[in-house]
């Protein structure tokens, strides 16, 4: 696929040659910058709309900025990867706080603050977002549908595959992964410079999610361009941890549905309570695990009869107790060895979560390893042993195989987990990564997975966060949910601590998270990982001045959780000792050293 970046470079470059006055004349109106744009050949795909620029006033709520809504479209047909007849279609929506000429004023230009913040997307987009968060606050807000509509998602991302010649739809998936957020940014820098005379002086990102994940993408690719990501819960390793949603789903199914049985909600929020309770670092009164990989409750302990099991009919069965200590484990092969990270003890799991995530995601993931948007998910087996009791039905599949296709046919096209970031690192810019440990839609390890290696990566071969922590830094959140508050409470102003950290150069030491179910008034301060909150002995636990950062929450019994099989070979006998500094936890030949299922 060929870069287009320096040509949109160049045309908005000439765009604000032609049409921008000299020097102390008035800048062009809202309204005139449709027809400006509409000039360029690049905004106006066949069967899409023309760019348009609408004047919002104020509301009781929002500041009046200039909406601009454009359609980007450079490049088509299979010669890029699309299907015959189709172009590459990017929704993007620039946000601009009013210039001079529109009445503007109390900023650098206008109303506006001389800065971009470029707004993540959730799930598969498909829709550009609003940017009013940005533009209230004086900055230049964008937004993408990364490539196409919410008809083109359809019920599995269709937009992925050709279904007539199933094929991946590689033009498609770049614009998703890649292409629509840099065109995103780039053209958020062209129409400020167009709209104010001059260009920005500061670039952010800030994403969550999807976004999270754009947020990585754009600082592989282009980090040099910014100044700061804010990375929240990033949804990288897509296929990995999409596939990881139908786990439980899995259980459920060829464990318990198969002999007649069931598992309830009851029964599993007993179980996961329990585990909470058992747990010695659960973090005071709280309930709040503060480091699930240090938690190995077993749901045995609930059969009912046993000592302090819940009474009936919130105990389990030992078929039960097997089920749930099965996804607390999470995806691992017939070796015994760890594909993808599990939902943690102290994530709540429901009956409509588990029978909602094959649906949400794993729908695509199969769909895209097969080229098929009609391929079942019947298809999918927990393991052998299921496809065998179930009778052998054609076509069927087991997770683990599932998964080593999906690393050998699509993950290259759908990952962003280089962990080369030295555009970022020689620019001089800042990331704030951070991740709830209850986190429901995204495994919190994949966090930790990435910001090891990371680290791993700049220590050459050790993983030394004391020199990654000067310009990446990742944020451990306790029982916060996905992007928010959960039972814990999540970061308050995340992104102001970002800008303090590159405009005034105070390293955030922590990060002040607020809310939760358990108390939505208290307080705690996040420390950068592998550091945690500490209570101080004395003063109320709901307040973050109690609390100190310290502790290490990677020892070698940690590091040696994180261990799963090699890219690739999913169903394999080899582990991936990339991250472990070699000498943490021995180099067995595949086999975990004694480690069960559930322990």
């Amino acid at each position: 696929m060929k870069n287009h970046g320096r040509l949109i470079i160049v045309v908005a470059f000439l765009f604000f040659l032609i049409f921008s006055p000299t020097i102390g004349t008035a800048q062009p109106t809202c309204a005139e910058l449709a027809t400006i744009l509409a000039g360029n050949p690049l905004l106006t795909p066949l069967s899409y709309p023309l760019p348009t620029s609408t004047l919002v006033p104020a509301t009781g709520v929002d500041a009046a900025y200039c909406n601009v809504q454009i359609t980007y479209s450079s490049r088509g047909g299979p010669e890029y990867g699309y299907a015959v007849g189709q172009v590459q279609h990017i929704g993007i929506g620039i946000g601009l706080p009013l210039n001079s000429s529109d009445g503007g004023k109390g900023g650098v230009q206008g109303a506006w603050n001389g800065k971009l913040q470029n707004l993540g997307g959730g799930v598969c987009a498909g829709i550009v977002g609003p940017t009013t968060s940005a533009t209230d606050a004086g900055y230049v807000g964008t937004s993408t549908d990364t490539g196409h509509t919410l008809a083109e998602i359809g019920a599995r991302c269709n937009f992925g595959v050709i279904q007539s010649i199933h094929k991946l739809d590689l033009g498609m998936i770049d614009d998703f992964i890649y292409e629509g957020v840099h065109q995103q940014v780039e053209w958020g820098k062209a129409l400020a410079n167009i709209y104010y005379g001059m260009a920005p002086i500061r670039n952010y990102w800030n994403g969550c999610s999807t976004g999270g994940r754009q947020g990585l993408a754009l600082a592989q690719k282009w980090g040099d361009q910014f100044d700061g990501f804010i990375v929240g819960a990033p949804a990288i390793y897509w296929q990995e941890f999409r596939l990881s949603d139908s786990w439980p789903y899995l259980v459920v199914k060829d464990r318990l549905t198969a002999i007649g049985k069931s598992l309830t909600d009851a029964q599993f929020a007993a179980a996961n309570a329990a585990a909470i309770a058992a747990c010695e670092n659960v973090v005071l009164a709280d309930g709040i695990i503060d480091n699930p990989l240090e938690c190995h409750f077993s749901a045995t302990a609930n059969i009912c009869g046993k000592p302090g099991a819940p009474a009936s009919p919130n105990c389990l069965d030992a078929d039960q107790a097997a089920a749930i200590d099965l996804i607390w484990a999470g995806p691992h092969n017939h070796y015994g060895l760890r594909i993808w990270y599990p939902f943690e003890r102290g994530v709540l799991l429901s009956n409509f979560l588990i029978d909602l995530f094959p649906n949400f995601s794993t729908n695509q993931v199969l769909a895209y390893d097969h080229l098929d948007l009609n391929y079942p998910v019947n298809n999918l087996y927990l393991d052998e042993a299921a496809i065998a009791a179930a009778g052998y039905p054609p076509n069927a599949i087991t997770y683990e195989d599932e998964a080593t296709l999906s690393a050998r046919v699509t993950d290259n096209y759908m990952e962003t987990q280089d962990v080369n970031l030295d555009k970022v690192k020689h620019r001089g810019g800042k990331i704030i990564m951070w991740q709830g440990s209850a986190d429901p839609l995204i495994r919190w390890r994949d966090s930790v997975d990435y910001y090891r290696r990371v680290a791993t990566y700049y220590g050459h071969g050790e993983a030394d966060y004391e020199g990654l922590q000067p310009w990446f830094r990742y944020y451990h959140a306790p029982g916060a949910s996905h992007c928010g508050p959960g039972v814990g409470p999540a970061p308050a102003n995340v992104f102001g601590n970002l800008v303090d950290w590159v405009e005034k150069g105070i390293a955030p030491d922590t990060i002040l998270a607020t809310g939760g179910s358990f108390n939505p008034t208290a307080t705690r301060p996040l420390c950068p990982w592998p550091k945690t909150a500490i209570y101080n002995g004395s003063g109320p636990t709901t307040v973050a001045s109690s609390f100190h950062c310290g502790g290490n929450m990677e020892p070698p019994s940690v590091v040696c959780e994180m261990l799963r099989t090699v890219f690739g070979f999913e169903n394999g006998r080899v582990l991936d000792f990339a991250e472990t500094d070699g000498w943490v936890c021995p180099k067995w030949d595949g086999w975990p050293l004694g480690q069960q299922l559930g322990q």
